[in-house]
């Protein structure tokens, strides 16, 4: 992996206030990810994580402490554009047939309409969805869907894909499915994303990640760092493989550590 930080935080805390009183999210997070490294975060519901991806984002502020995107603030990186984000739920305008809901970003760009189409088509046919382009999304399953969102994210090229649970609400084959496929469409993407990968399953985040991220229980803080050194590229063999294993139970362990 380059050795070049594309994202980092300096000792960042976060505090939300509710009627109850401040509520810490996360505490003195320092963290520095890599140009083209796919991170997974992983930790308690209520660590943070989200709440992380978030300041990426410039979705949330932090309450001390710095980000740094691309060099820049999270204000100026989301104005340059520099990233593309997939929630949970695909969040598609039914309204609008699939190619053109991939097409919105570069339409709201200003893109002229003939390349805004081509760019869509292409992003369709990479996530396997090119002969879906004039369906709406009512007529796609949950899984074409995320997958259509997924190509809406890449429309603009964006150097970070911010990435919040995205197949959490899927069956367990569609989503060991959409995995390899979301490996498949970075690994071909030119230049290749940095990924934030929020989750709550330990074998997702060994199976797609390059380093993965344990948090502790609020207030959030990075408990651990695991190298995922599965070889590249990554199969339906690979979640049989030993050493997945293994790190199955090193992310396991950590996360059962912090219950004691």
């Amino acid at each position: 992996m380059p050795n070049i930080p594309i994202i980092e935080f300096d000792r960042v805390s976060k505090v939300y206030q509710s009627g109850g009183g401040p509520i810490a999210a996360l505490h003195e997070v320092s963290l520095h990810i890599a140009a083209g490294e796919f991170i997974a975060l992983i930790g308690p519901s209520g660590c943070g994580k989200s709440t992380l991806m978030r300041l990426i984002g410039d979705l949330e502020q932090p309450t001390a402490g710095t980000v740094r995107v691309k060099a820049k603030t999270p204000d100026q990186a989301r104005r340059d554009r520099d990233y593309g984000i997939v929630f949970q739920a695909p969040v598609l305008y039914e309204w609008r047939t699939i190619c053109k809901n991939v097409e919105l970003p570069l339409e709201l760009m200003g893109h002229p309409r003939q390349q805004r189409h081509a760019r869509a088509m292409e992003l369709l046919r990479l996530v396997g969805l090119g002969d879906f382009g004039e369906a709406y999304p009512h007529q796609l399953s949950g899984g074409m869907q995320q997958r259509a969102s997924i190509a809406r994210a890449l429309s603009f090229a964006p150097s970070i894909l911010l990435m919040d649970e995205p197949f959490g609400a899927l069956d367990e084959i569609t989503r060991e499915r959409l995995q390899l496929e979301l490996l498949s469409i970075w690994a071909e993407s030119a230049p290749r994303p940095t990924v934030i990968f929020v989750t709550h399953s330990i074998p997702e985040a060994v199976f797609l990640a390059d380093r993965v991220v344990v948090m502790s229980p609020r207030p959030g803080r990075v408990q651990r760092i695991i190298e995922v050194d599965l070889p590249r590229p990554r199969a339906f063999e690979t979640r049989e493989s030993p050493r997945f294993f293994t790190l199955l139970t090193e992310v396991r362990e950590c996360l059962r550590a912090m219950e004691v």
